[in-house]
């Protein structure tokens, strides 16, 4: 088992199959907030569905109209169930916050340094405490390297 101490940026919990990787995301524009699916063209991720999985991601991209993305997402349910990065912008944060208070749920956002974030596997189960303590398994052999 390996244990990872991250910064809590917007507190919660959440256990997922995680959903990495090493390029930045705009939501604005980059996710269908109705689906969960990546949607631009030009992303490593394009085609598949954050929807209740843990996304990693270095940093967010683009002006602050991605927390307005998140906060649709959160409403329809279609909101990944936690976000790592190794940057804390303002960019995505601000929707999580306003999902727990107008719907009571949001998304767990977490950053790393960036050796801790880029050693977490990619469609992995991790675990995210509130404090966030992350944890998962380092000795499975499903794990896809970054």
């Amino acid at each position: 088992m390996t244990l990872l101490k991250a910064t809590v940026v917007v507190a919660g919990e959440a256990c997922a199959s995680t959903l990495c990787s090493k390029v930045p995301l705009s939501f604005w524009g980059g996710v269908d907030p109705h689906t969960g699916e990546v949607i631009d063209v030009h992303h490593d991720l394009n085609g598949q569905c954050m929807t209740d999985k843990v996304l990693l991601i270095p940093a967010g991209r683009g002006s602050c109209s991605g927390s307005g993305i998140m906060l649709e997402m959160i409403r329809q349910q279609t909101a990944p169930a936690a976000l790592i990065s190794i940057e804390a912008g303002p960019i995505i944060s601000p929707g999580s916050v306003m999902g727990y208070e107008l719907y009571q749920r949001g998304v767990p956002i977490l950053t790393l340094d960036e050796k801790d974030f880029y050693n977490i596997p990619n469609k992995t189960m991790l675990n995210i405490a509130a404090d966030g303590t992350t944890t998962f398994d380092s000795n499975s052999s499903i794990f896809e390297r970054l």
